[in-house]
């Protein structure tokens, strides 16, 4: 063994006690990370957007005996046996990381990162802490894989403009790396598959399809490298694509629309290796059962001729219209449960929305008072053993949450609840949720999401106190307030049908509501509030009123403990927790002033005062979103708050709205319109 406190040297031995005594010098500071050349670009990848200095990586034909140079060295040893398993060993200093190729040996150096301090909330920016946490026995020498073992991972909701659409839609530099950005925030957070929709602008060709090709073939590469599987989304039938995307038939009455099919097929995977090709049918329309039938087998048939062996799935949409209800082989249902006739190789996604779930009450979304139909056919082919996936959502940004803005903890209480009740019909082995925006706190859903896929904890909130828990007790105490907000939420949204009343409405809604077309739950509105009888104003203050008063009360008491805590101002993550708490509970108050301004005027009493706390309410929304504005994630924060072409139906950024507080001002000019009879400009908030 080496002597590194040797004795006073001779003169002749000074120079040699001087390089022995440098070579016993203490390791830098940091981690490095040791692997063959094999395993060399998968270590490469983990590190490459992380940009800690502190953390390094070097080659050896045996890293387990390699020595170190930093504070912690990291042997990253392939195994044989899995390729998303992973284990985290220690001896001293000295971690090995063994785990399968590509995944596990990338989930397990971001997890010993993560178990020093390190944290992935955003693609464009990784918490790097100061100074690395102590490491505990127990959360080593564990064998670790996948709850959710086939499909874990993000629809990147491309139709809609939010940052994933520009970088994985609109092709430059710097969107390509917004784009392996993504890629590296979703194996990071233990997810193994991206989807997103091909936008209507590439069916042409020319050089936007040129460019497109060039830009997707690049992701999907890199999605490649690092093991993701990629999924791309199309309308099958032109007629209910509603929001640009990619579709495969504009005209369904064609005897033959299969060439015209088989043609778009080429444009979209020709030299693009997707792994899979999923089957949307629009929202709001059907077609004949039986050509339905026919038409997705016909496509089944064309995308194996055009791509042999791509897997194929198709989305089982919401919607309880008449309309949307069909009669085949004997059976009244709706339309999209039609898939299970076709082609038994197409695995059907159910999929529900906004954060309701499963097994509760569904609000009137879509027209439904829950999702049971939904649930009894996940179930049944759980018990069956057949192929299906679950594919809810994270974010409902219409109108309805981060567009507002609020902050909804509830989502993930609601995913946790259903993948927890899942369990008992069977493992479910495919799902991945709706991505929609990853600001004001959104971002914290999709995080949650792919690691609650990867491993359920026993209670919601543990996988929102895995994300601050680098931030010691502070970081705990701000979560109990978050659990509290959550199951608040979970009680008045859900349970006492308050979810309207938080959310906005625009224009396209209204007008879909007066032709009988509904997707966000309706409400009552300030107008037809002022003009209703005695006996339905006294059921309105009982079944809303009071009850939304109570919620704003404890949403309010709830942001008052939060910023009790005297969280540290310079950790971005309290920055944006207190924003997104404060703007939601504004909201509520908001929100029940102007229907008590509405009920008193209808009760023929003075409102003057109630009027005035509604505007001095929305002032205070406007400062907390003017904080935001300055503090967003994106690097490039004018592609997501201003008007802009985008290829999406919207010109303009998914938080247009949300900057401008639109449906606040929308609101108000409705509230005076119904209670002073002024005759204000009404924004449309949409388009």
């Amino acid at each position: 063994m080496t002597n590194c406190n040797p004795s006073e040297p001779s003169p002749p031995t000074r120079i040699l006690a001087g390089l022995l005594l440098l070579s016993c010098a203490p390791p830098s500071p940091g981690i490095e990370f040791v692997s063959t050349q094999r395993v060399a670009p998968m270590v490469e990848a983990s590190l490459r957007f992380i940009g800690d200095p502190r953390l390094s990586q070097r080659t050896a034909q045996t890293p387990e005996r390699a020595p170190g140079l930093r504070q912690f060295v990291v042997a990253v040893v392939e195994r044989a046996d899995c390729t998303e398993c992973y284990r985290i060993d220690r001896e001293g200093h000295r971690f090995t990381i063994s785990g399968g190729s590509p995944l596990g040996l990338q989930y397990g150096i971001a997890h010993l990162l993560e178990l020093h301090g390190y944290r992935f909330h955003h693609p464009w920016r990784a918490w790097i802490p100061e100074v690395y946490l102590p490491i505990g026995e127990a959360d080593l020498g564990k064998d670790l894989a996948p709850e959710v073992d086939e499909r874990r991972g993000l629809h990147l909701h491309t139709l809609h403009p939010t940052e994933a659409m520009h970088d994985f839609c609109v092709p430059s530099a710097r969107n390509l790396e917004g784009a392996k950005r993504t890629i590296d925030f979703v194996v990071k957070n233990r997810g193994n598959q991206l989807s997103w929709y091909a936008l209507d602008d590439i069916t042409a060709g020319g050089p936007v399809l040129d460019a497109w090709r060039a830009h997707t073939s690049e992701i999907l590469t890199e999605a490649k490298s690092r093991g993701v599987l990629t999924s791309v989304t199309v309308q099958l039938f032109g007629r209910s694509n509603l929001q640009n995307a990619f579709d495969l038939i504009d005209d369904d009455q064609s005897p033959d629309p299969i060439p015209e099919l088989e043609r778009r097929l080429h444009v979209l995977l020709d030299e693009l290796p997707f792994d899979s090709v999923s089957l949307s049918f629009g929202e709001f329309s059907r077609a004949d059962p039986h050509r339905f039938v026919q038409l997705v087998d016909a496509t089944y048939a064309a995308l194996q001729r055009v791509r042999p062996g791509v897997g194929v799935t198709a989305v089982i949409h919401v919607g309880n219209s008449d309309a949307l209800r069909v009669e085949y082989r004997g059976t009244r249902q709706l339309y999209y449960f039609l898939v299970r006739y076709a082609n038994p190789a197409i695995v059907p996604w159910v999929h529900t929305v906004f954060y309701y779930n499963l097994y509760d009450d569904a609000g009137g979304a879509y027209l439904h008072d829950d999702f049971s139909e939904h649930r009894s056919f996940l179930e049944g082919r759980l018990r069956a053993g057949s192929p299906v996936g679950y594919y809810p959502e994270s974010a409902y940004w219409v109108a309805w949450d981060n567009s507002v803005p609020t902050y909804l903890p509830l989502y993930v209480k609601s995913r946790h609840l259903e993948l927890e009740r899942l369990r008992q019909a069977g493992p479910l082995r495919r799902f991945q949720v709706f991505s929609s925006g990853w600001e004001w706190g959104y971002w914290q859903n999709d995080v949650a999401n792919l690691r609650m896929a990867f491993a359920l904890p026993d209670a919601w909130a543990g996988a929102l106190r895995e994300q601050f828990a680098p931030f010691g007790a502070p970081g705990a105490r701000a979560i109990d307030v978050v659990e509290k907000l959550g199951e608040l939420q979970y009680e008045a949204l859900i349970g006492r049908r308050l979810g309207p009343y938080l959310a906005g409405r625009d224009a396209v809604l209204e007008v879909g509501k007066s032709r009988g077309i509904v997707a966000q739950p309706d409400r009552v509105t300030f107008a037809e509030l002022v003009a209703m009888k005695e006996a339905d104003r006294q059921a309105f203050q009982k079944q809303v009123l009071d009850p939304l008063g109570a919620f704003a009360a404890q949403q309010t008491a709830l942001d008052e403990e939060l910023r009790g805590l005297s969280l540290p101002p310079d950790n971005p993550y309290f920055v944006e927790l207190l924003d997104g708490v404060a703007i939601t509970a504004v909201r509520g108050r908001f929100m029940l002033l102007a229907y008590r301004v509405a009920l008193a005027r209808a009760n023929g009493q003075p409102f003057d005062t109630l009027l005035s706390e509604a505007e001095a309410e929305l002032a205070r929304a406007e400062a907390v979103v003017s904080r935001r504005r300055k503090a967003l994630w994106d690097p490039d924060p004018a592609e997501v708050l201003g008007n802009h072409v985008t290829p999406t139906l919207y010109d303009y950024g998914y938080l247009r709205e949300a900057d401008t507080l639109c449906f606040w001002k929308r609101e108000r000019a409705q509230l005076r319109q119904a209670v002073l009879g002024e005759s204000l400009f009404t924004p449309g908030c949409v388009l």
